[in-house]
């Protein structure tokens, strides 16, 4: 069964295998020749460049510096974490990457643009790993799936985190959350129907939860649009093709987000990375069922292309992260455990 009923005037339109995604995407390069024990997570650093984490297969993290050209190798840093972590910019040239650590904490490490600080331990009731949002302003929101199957979050000011919230819930996965470019963030998960549930951050509370309906047979994946006030979720439905909504801004109601609809034809083995090149236009990389090679679609406005085809046999899931300038940066794990990645379009 797909999900909901789709809309012709939705923003995701069927794209057949007419329109090649009008992409000129970079060779693949290796980060390094470290092995990781999870999907990395990147977020974008001024002037084109970026950073990653990843777990270790010793479970502590890995982190890594783009310049725009070139890699910097993967440095390991002390403390043990229990899962991926997740990155996000701070808005104001930072960087934090977070991660679950022992008896339900969350370990977390910022990246000035030179060099990555000590590792810190947050006390907190942590089920999954966190996944961490930008609100601006030097603030970064991280939340997590709660042992009760609620949101866990805190929020960091620039200078100190606050005490873990919970909102309650349903949910079987753990949350993804993407900032709206105006202050507040949303983080959506699936719950024990399979619908997807959404709440935001507005800044200094919670919303409430909401459901937007679909049918999902994995977690969401949620991003900013590149537009101020509006986030597009996604989400693999039970017949395996890939589905998003995006939620259009104003009142925080089931009827501001747009019906699911298909990005492009064709089977989907993972979960999504999506990121920004533009205002209102994105692009999506996944991992294809029929060769486990790593695709991408573009959205350009108005349409999103089919799938083009970028090689690179991949397991897990990519992450995908804006770099400025029409560009973005994706990553994915190869079948050796080893990351590589690629700029375009």
């Amino acid at each position: 069964m797909k999900f909901g009923l789709m809309l012709c005037c939705s923003l995701f339109l069927v794209i057949l295998s007419t329109q090649p995604a009008s992409a000129a995407w970079g060779p693949f390069v290796s980060l390094g020749s470290t092995t990781v024990n999870s999907d990395p997570s990147c977020a974008p650093m001024p002037g084109g460049k970026a950073v990653c984490s990843a777990r270790s297969f010793a479970n502590t993290l890995l982190v890594n510096q783009f310049d725009g050209t070139n890699w910097a190798g993967w440095t390991k840093l002390p403390g043990t974490v229990t899962s991926a972590p997740s990155c996000a910019t701070d808005g104001n040239a930072k960087v934090i990457c977070a991660a679950r650590g022992t008896n339900g904490a969350m370990v977390y490490t910022i990246f000035n643009g030179t060099t990555w600080a000590s590792e810190v331990k947050l006390k907190g009731l942590l089920a999954t790993g966190p996944s961490c949002a930008s609100l601006g302003g030097g603030r970064v929101l991280c939340a997590a799936r709660s042992s009760s199957g609620g949101l866990t979050s805190s929020v960091f000011s620039g200078s100190t985190w606050s005490t873990f919230d919970n909102q309650a819930a349903t949910s079987t996965t753990e949350p993804s959350c993407g900032g709206d470019d105006a202050g507040r963030v949303v983080c959506a998960m699936r719950d024990t129907t399979g619908k997807i549930i959404v709440n935001r951050y507005n800044g200094t509370a919670w919303d409430g939860f909401i459901n937007i309906g679909g049918l999902a047979s994995d977690g969401p994946t949620c991003s900013n649009f590149g537009i101020g006030s509006h986030v597009v979720c996604f989400a693999r439905g039970t017949d395996m093709s890939y589905f998003g909504s995006q939620f259009l801004g104003g009142s925080w109601a089931p009827a501001q987000w747009t019906a699911w609809s298909t990005l492009a034809g064709g089977l989907v083995y993972s979960k999504g990375g999506c990121a920004v090149i533009g205002t209102g236009q994105m692009i999506c990389g996944v991992i294809a069922v029929t060769d486990s090679g790593f695709y991408i679609t573009q959205f350009n406005g108005s349409n999103w292309s089919s799938y083009l085809g970028l090689g690179q046999t991949s397991i897990g899931n990519p992450g995908c992260t804006t770099l400025g300038g029409g560009k973005a940066l994706c990553t994915v794990v190869g079948v050796n455990n080893k990351v590589q990645s690629t700029v375009g379009p």
